[in-house]
């Protein structure tokens, strides 16, 4: 590859090492250090692109059987992209196809690049990388700290991310063989999103969590066994979330195996509405809004809540609804009547999943839902004073979802962007141009030893510490 990494640029990393260590013994700096020596490398690592772009475009250029039926059009167009090492300007020939009489720079359809485009692929699968974790405008900024003129626009991010549509990913094949699971658990719930249309009510977007259960981690830390996220977001049918459910289930487990499916929730309907889509399942009413109930209508009274939680828990529902009813008669604001009415209501719209708590108890495992929509999804949809639109929360929910699941976005994101790369001369590319041939094959390629700071004998210490650093055979 001498073509693109030659003696020019062989002086120009020995010229980096050496102002970067100079700086480094002048300061004692470790950090100024690095920073120049980061610096300095990613302007030689631009550069090697710019030739690398270029080779490719005179790769075109003078091989015809590559570039069939296309004939140039015009040479030398500059084009700058926006590299992970930043600012990158190289020049390519514009060709005319004489069957189709389309226009195109066949440099830029290899490699991947539109026509229109200004950042590199890799560049913005980093940016899209950080998107889960921060504001479009902070993940636009995120490269600059490492490489200055690489920041963006925070709509430019929010375009990437629309682009890429990381709600169409799919996570996983299907397992070549089936987990046998006896009981399996399905939890669920919402996180509330401040919509960025002032007056609208804020809207949910759903999680829905599947796992096998739970094993120790630490003192007070549980860990679920084989959970896999999933998001959902407002509008949708119960029915649509609850068959992508079970289309998972059924590619994952051996259901034979299985003797129980519990869904676990708050009781809202689209959640109770589960055993509808998914055999043989149970509803359970999650332990934290049950009691979340009984002190809403029982107070700080502990007496009274002991009491309720004791009918409930036996599972006598006429002597809960006396016990209730004999709170609402002794309410004394109408605030507190309408809080005990909801319970009411509640206790008795949820009675089905109360007893499955009890009669389960055995084998089920704690409710953690709102703990989980709290870190994949609250963290960055409501948590913060931000407004979304129905298709910016849905598609960061899934952008954090799919890195809980162990998805690698950075990945995802690079092999949807190249899916339309021209790979066919890549092999001939490889190999060095004609004009390049005698250079190479000379003694140019002993470019350490060509360097005057690098000979034996040379008088200056750094020479030294660079000569060591050159790892050559040389005896010091």
């Amino acid at each position: 590859m001498q073509y693109l990494f030659d003696d020019n640029l062989t002086v120009s990393f020995q010229k980096v090492v050496e102002k970067s260590l100079i700086e480094f013994f002048k300061e004692h700096d470790l950090t100024s250090f690095q920073k120049m020596l980061r610096d300095g490398m990613n302007n030689i690592c631009g550069t090697i692109q710019k030739r690398l772009l270029e080779r490719i475009d005179d790769h075109f250029v003078s091989n015809t059987d590559h570039r069939k039926n296309w004939v140039i059009e015009r040479r030398n167009d500059a084009k700058t992209i926006l590299s992970p090492f930043g600012q990158v300007t190289y020049r390519r020939t514009y060709f005319r196809n004489r069957k189709t009489g389309e226009y195109a720079y066949l440099a830029d359809k290899a490699v991947g690049y539109t026509s229109h485009q200004r950042l590199d692929a890799l560049l913005e699968a980093d940016i899209v990388a950080e998107v889960g974790d921060s504001s479009y405008r902070k993940a636009g900024n995120s490269q600059e700290k490492d490489v200055p003129g690489t920041g963006v626009s925070g709509q430019t991010v929010m375009n990437l991310v629309r682009k890429f549509r990381p709600e169409r990913i799919q996570e996983k094949e299907q397992p070549k063989k089936k987990r046998e699971c006896r009981v399996i658990y399905i939890e669920a719930d919402e996180d509330h999103v401040p919509h960025q249309g002032q007056g609208i009510p804020a809207f949910e977007q759903r999680l829905v969590y599947v796992h096998e259960g739970t094993v120790r981690v630490g003192k007070n830390r549980n860990k679920l066994i084989g959970k896999r996220y999933f998001t959902f977001p407002p509008g949708i049918k119960s029915e649509k979330i609850w068959d992508t459910i079970w289309r998972y289930l059924d590619a994952t487990y051996d259901l034979e195996k299985t003797d129980h499916i519990f869904v676990l929730g708050d009781g809202a309907g689209w959640i109770k509405s589960a055993t509808q889509y998914i055999p043989t399942s149970h509803y359970v009413l999650d332990g934290f809004h049950l009691r979340q109930a009984i002190y809403r209508a029982a107070g700080a009274d502990e007496i009274k809540r002991g009491a309720l939680a004791q009918t409930i828990w036996h599972g006598k529902r006429t002597a809960m609804n006396n016990l209730l009813m004999s709170f609402l008669d002794q309410a004394e604001t109408e605030s507190r009547r309408d809080s005990i009415e909801k319970v009411i209501n509640y206790l008795n719209n949820n009675w089905p999943g109360i007893q499955a708590r009890r009669n389960y108890r055995d084998i089920l495992v704690g409710c953690s839902a709102e703990g989980h929509v709290s870190h994949v999804l609250s963290a960055r949809l409501s948590s913060r004073p931000m407004g979304w639109s129905y298709i910016g929360a849905n598609q960061v929910a899934h952008l954090r979802v799919h890195h809980a699941n162990g998805v690698n976005l950075h990945d995802a994101y690079l092999k949807n962007r190249n899916r339309n790369k021209d790979e066919s001369f890549y092999d001939d590319l490889a190999k060095p141009p004609k004009e390049t041939l005698p250079k190479a094959s000379g003694d140019s390629h002993e470019i350490f030893g060509n360097i005057p700071t690098l000979r034996r004998g040379a008088g200056l210490s750094l020479g030294y510490l660079l000569r060591r650093i050159s790892n050559t055979n040389q005896d010091f």
